[in-house]
């Protein structure tokens, strides 16, 4: 059992929705949905796990580096490829997203704050970072304390708008350090935990184990991220991937948690693989999209909870596919993340914050509203109560 405190929220009284000890359903029904497969939470299902390698562990820092080039490139285009091992050989170059930002100031320190019109201060909502990895943030900075440290260390860049962050947990093998639980007793800190596909092939039964104990948590709130990711970078083998994909979709259904998923041109697969596995009706974020519209219709027809996060890529001039998408999407389909420590935003100078973090979603929430052409106060508003509609923050 966890502590007391940590089951009590501003939004939301935990104790009341997650029980003290993991369950183990003979059912994975969500909402009106009558025939999704069901899944033994803790147990590998027809030998899945049988021919995966030995438990490894590894620190947030070698994650951090495993991902720093994927996610770098991450914001490339996201279009449909159906798998064949030749068309994973022809991916070899794609067009990416440059990180842009102004000239650093002379000295190349912070000499100060954000102008306050930045953050237009009389704004009444707030907004919670839905995606971020405070981990390798914190891994990538060297940096050690606690959230309440960092934000007034970097207080010129985090805007009293500011209600929270979803730090994303997503290789299990770092699920033995305690960096994640410290994190978690914190007021402003949430969590998800899943294993990305680029660590899919470290997968184990030991590992499952793991994350499952992450996810009794009672600050979880949503499992993965997961997904496919087929781009040249990722060197776990597809028939593994989907095997562990398949797995955490039966045990999130199970659990009946909020899935995050992650693609890279993969979407056709991935579309088939959830129709499957989850409901039509399931709470779904489909996390830092990047891609044109075509692209993400299929998921938004078939699956109408699911919301599409977009982070700072917006801010990048060559991110017009993704602004065009961002402008055919409902607004009450969008949320915003940071995916930090990746994707500064442009207007940011390195001398003031050298990766992002969760206090510098407002910049995209400003973009947000400029290509939807909305007020920024009802923008977010809105996207604060799509992450509450999501996650029940």
């Amino acid at each position: 059992m966890y502590p007391p405190h940590l089951y009590s929220s501003p939004w939301r009284d935990y104790a009341s929705y997650w029980a003290s000890s993991l369950k183990t359903p003979g059912h994975a029904s969500v909402g009106s949905s009558q025939d999704t497969p069901t899944a033994q939470v803790g147990t590998s299902s027809h030998g899945l796990l049988s021919d995966y390698p030995p438990t490894s562990t590894v620190s947030s820092q070698s994650t951090s580096r495993d991902l720093e080039a994927a996610d770098e490139g991450r914001s490339q285009n996201s279009r449909s490829l159906r798998f064949s091992r030749s068309s994973i050989e022809e991916v070899k170059e794609k067009r990416t997203f440059r990180e842009e930002s102004p000239p650093r100031p002379c000295g190349g320190q912070a000499s100060g704050s954000l102008p306050r019109s930045h953050w237009e201060s009389s704004l009444e909502e707030g907004f919670i970072d839905t995606h971020c990895h405070l981990d390798m943030l914190y891994s990538k900075l060297s940096f050690k304390g606690t959230f309440t440290k960092f934000r007034k260390i970097y207080s010129s860049s985090f805007p009293k708008e500011f209600q929270g962050c979803i730090s994303d947990f997503c290789d299990p093998r770092t699920l033995t350090d305690c960096l994640w639980e410290e994190l978690l007793k914190e007021d402003l800190v949430w969590g998800a935990f899943g294993c990305h596909p680029h660590f899919a092939r470290y997968y184990s039964e030991s590992q499952e184990r793991n994350l499952l104990q992450a996810l009794r948590h009672p600050k979880a709130v949503a499992f993965g991220e997961m997904g496919l990711d087929y781009s040249y970078k990722c060197t776990t083998p597809v028939p593994e991937q989907h095997k562990v994909f398949e797995r955490q979709l039966q045990l999130a259904v199970s659990l009946k948690k909020p899935l995050v998923i992650h693609c890279r041109e993969a979407d056709e697969d991935l579309l088939d693989i959830m129709k499957k596995f989850v409901p039509s009706d399931y709470k779904i974020h489909r996390h830092c999209f990047t891609g044109s519209y075509p692209v993400i219709e299929p998921l938004l027809k078939y699956f109408p909870n699911m919301s599409v996060g977009f982070t700072a890529v917006l801010t990048y001039s060559s991110a017009w596919e993704a602004r065009d998408a961002l402008k055919q999407i409902p607004l009450e389909r969008i949320i915003v993340e940071t995916d930090a420590p990746y994707f500064l935003p442009r207007q940011v100078p390195k001398s003031l914050c050298q990766y992002a973090h969760p206090g510098l979603a407002l910049h995209t929430v400003r973009e947000i509203a400029r290509v939807k052409d909305e007020p920024l106060s009802r923008t977010l508003a809105t996207l604060r109560e799509n992450t509450s509609r999501l996650y029940n923050l």
